[in-house]
């Protein structure tokens, strides 16, 4: 389980975890307890990814409805994600975040055996309430080699985590979305922001996002995990 570039004190860490949980835990075991677990049939994303359906996202089903917001031609509600197993998949997700600590559990032993180094929640759908927030940080607690991306559109939930002073690791970055197309976060309010541009000369700072000119892929990419870079652009497609 250890890995040279990770500093010796997590990997004993880890090694620890993954040892004790191995005692009680199976694969299969942990993929029940996450509604089928992490997946990596996202072809653009480096390791894996957890996704639930854009339909059940909060804050996202009401800019559906908005003109000129991010929202309102989602591309989560199209493709692949219309596939009959793509919608199961996301059900089981949903429904399995019902198991609290033990699918923070179950996702770290996932994330452990398969060494996964950055990981993506939801390029389809977003945070569902504070205890799913937490349950996320319980997972980046357990395992401080992986760096986990979520963005999401659910500042309310984040203000919750910051009035309740829950600490959020340096490894879990909640990287928080513009609503409308061209518009732009403040950045002394959230310490990490996107924006989805429709053309450079909108781009907020320098860092936008290299994907189309990479077959929409990250490749050796990792700007989106960086919690130094307070704003990426991402061009419209």
């Amino acid at each position: 389980m250890t890995d040279s570039r990770v500093p010796p004190q997590i990997n004993s860490f880890e090694s620890l975890i993954f040892n004790h949980l191995q005692k009680n835990w199976t694969l299969k075991k942990a993929k029940k307890s996450t509604g089928g677990g992490i997946t990596k049939k996202n072809s653009k994303m480096p390791f894996y990814n957890y996704d639930l359906s854009a339909k059940d996202c909060v804050k996202g089903s009401i800019l559906r409805e908005v003109k000129g917001s991010v929202c309102e031609k989602c591309y989560a509600d199209t493709g692949n994600y219309n596939f009959p197993s793509v919608k199961l998949s996301h059900k089981y997700h949903l429904k399995s975040l019902e198991n609290g600590f033990e699918w923070s559990v179950a996702m770290a032993y996932q994330i452990l055996k398969t060494k996964t180094k950055y990981f993506r929640f939801h390029a389809s759908g977003d945070l569902q309430s504070l205890d799913h927030a937490i349950q996320i940080i319980n997972l980046a607690k357990l395992t401080p080699s992986c760096k986990y991306w979520i963005p999401t559109r659910e500042t309310g939930i984040l203000k919750e985590l910051k009035d309740k002073n829950i600490d959020v690791p340096k490894n879990c970055i909640f990287r928080v979305s513009a609503p409308l197309i061209d518009g732009h976060l403040n950045s002394k309010v959230f310490k990490n922001v996107s924006s989805v541009i429709s053309d450079r000369k909108f781009a907020k700072g320098i860092n936008i996002c290299p994907s189309l000119k990479q077959g929409g892929k990250c490749l050796d990419c990792r700007n989106c995990w960086n919690t130094k870079i307070k704003n990426i652009n991402y061009l419209l497609h």
